[in-house]
């Protein structure tokens, strides 16, 4: 009688542990999924080890996968939404690409930080559906959203990807956003709250003669959250009014930004070409190609005696495009005059 209830107790305690290890799996993963969506409410990263620390129980540590998994199911299928994880921090300045040259074999490529990103297809990313936040006022949190837009949308169409502050300011003072006041904040507390919200980094660096030149590079929320095809959404909705300025824009998109920014689906194809969106992207890349290196050899006939290297190459254009920009302010201008 003794054994069979010693038996019946140990059963009990078994299934005890059992819907109790069940449970504190389920409250974990309840945890990630509010703790991922508060985050995201103030535009804060999630860490690990904010997840070890405020999530997982203690000496769970081998269930994070599972948790992480779970929690990312019940966010894509319930909010629409899934965790991304960020990328590294961009190498600008001359110590810091030295300094991640000497530290190459030790160097991860994972940051174990998370935002959360959105799933919804293209069709229902409308602002009617997609609302901004309504704290602290609707109409503020969409004026910081494209203001933020726009400020990554200059960084992303500079030849390097990096904007000197004087540049950056010229551009705002051209919108009337140089002493912008947004929700009680001025341009440059803004500026702060991008570089503190991730959206953009600030670098300072001195040269040999000890003068200080500042840049603004892209941030890791910066791009994920916008990217490289939110700001070729930003440039079609503001410039590409015709079909034909259409196209001529999206050539210049895809130099600027590469060819992620190209939208295959409404990508026009000839008759003679096949069916497939491949087809069509294969001939449209050979196009750039050739005129690539049709501009190359020019290049080289007019200076027969001399072979650039990628990086001047590089250089060389990024300085006709910053002539050609100037150019167009200089016309603007005039016009306006």
């Amino acid at each position: 009688m003794s054994e069979a209830s010693s038996i019946e107790g140990d059963g009990d305690a078994d299934v005890t542990e059992e819907t109790q290890g069940g449970s504190s799996h389920g409250q974990m993963v309840k945890k990630l999924v509010r703790l991922a969506l508060a985050s995201e409410y103030s535009r804060q990263a999630i860490r690990r080890t904010d997840i070890t620390a405020k999530v997982m129980a203690p000496n769970t540590g081998r269930q994070f996968k599972h948790v992480f998994g779970e929690a990312q199911d019940q966010l894509r299928s319930v909010f629409g939404m899934e965790l991304t994880e960020l990328p590294q921090k961009e190498k600008v300045t001359i110590s810091q690409k030295r300094a991640a040259q000497r530290s190459a074999t030790q160097y991860s490529s994972t940051t174990k930080s998370y935002i959360l990103t959105t799933i919804l297809p293209p069709r229902y990313r409308q602002p009617k559906i997609l609302a901004p936040p309504q704290i602290p006022t609707t109409a503020a949190e969409a004026a910081y959203t494209g203001l933020v837009t726009f400020i990554l949308a200059l960084i992303y169409l500079c030849p390097s990807k990096t904007i000197p502050e004087s540049r950056l300011e010229k551009h705002l003072k051209r919108m009337n956003a140089d002493n912008y006041v947004l929700n009680g904040e001025k341009t440059e507390k803004v500026l702060k709250r991008m570089e503190k919200e991730g959206y953009i980094n600030k670098h300072r660096e001195r040269d040999g003669g000890g003068e200080e030149t500042v840049d603004y590079v892209l941030g890791a929320r910066g791009k994920v959250e916008v990217g490289e095809r939110g700001v070729a959404g930003l440039v079609r909705k503001v410039y590409g009014k015709k079909d034909l300025e259409l196209e001529e824009l999206d050539r210049r998109l895809v130099r600027s930004l590469g060819d992620v920014v190209i939208d295959k689906k409404n990508r026009p194809t000839d008759a003679g070409e096949g069916e497939g969106a491949g087809e069509g992207d294969g001939a449209e890349e050979a196009e750039v190609e050739a005129e690539e290196e049709q501009g190359g050899r020019g290049g080289r006939e007019k200076q027969p005696g001399r072979r650039l290297s990628g990086r001047n190459k590089g250089r060389r254009r990024e300085e006709e495009e910053e002539e050609e920009e100037e150019e167009e302010e200089e016309g603007e201008e005039e016009s306006d005059e």
